[in-house]
């Protein structure tokens, strides 16, 4: 009795292994984030409001404002260049009420819950606080939340310096 030899295509195994892996890594960081872009380093929302905290001095910008558009970009280019999610960091309403008085921070404001694309679940926020000094900006911290309250945990930046750079060109008003 003849006997068929059974051939394995391993080359289109191996494939198919790839894109099985590929699919399950996908759908996780879709799922886990509930954005299925999470991959892409994209973030190009334009808030209806920036607020930039120096000292006692507070700033309170919308589009057209002579610094906007900087600082827009500048907020924009650096959250999508981030290192990573920092779980236990918080911004407690004491600090909040510290950075607004006597640090230096930038408060985003959005009309919709906007959409950071990582791979770290930082939910929708509609607003967005980056302290520029201080403890927090040491960590290079980003909180987000609905207003009028932020979330637990930070999003950590690479870096602070183009959103310092264009909140220094913003001048406080005569008092």
């Amino acid at each position: 009795m003849p006997q068929d030899t059974v051939q394995v295509n391993l080359k289109g195994l191996f494939f198919a292994l790839i894109v099985v892996i590929a699919l399950i890594v996908f759908g996780i960081g879709a799922l886990t984030n509930g954005d299925p872009f999470w991959f892409l380093p994209v973030f190009d929302e334009t808030p209806k409001q920036i607020i930039v905290y120096n000292g006692s001095c507070s700033v309170k910008l919308v589009e057209g404002q002579v610094g906007f558009a900087p600082l827009n970009t500048a907020i924009q280019q650096s959250l999508v260049q981030y290192e990573g999610f920092n779980s236990t960091t918080g911004l407690s309403p004491e600090s909040l009420v510290e950075y607004h008085t006597t640090e230096q921070a930038v408060e985003a404001m959005y009309a919709k819950p906007v959409t950071i694309h990582t791979p770290y679940r930082f939910g929708h926020p509609d607003m967005l606080f980056i302290p520029l000094s201080g403890y927090l900006a040491d960590a290079r911290s980003v909180f987000g939340g609905k207003s009028p309250d932020y979330w637990a945990g930070a999003l950590r930046l690479k870096t602070l310096e183009p959103i310092q750079r264009a909140a220094e060109q913003i001048g406080c008003p005569a008092q």
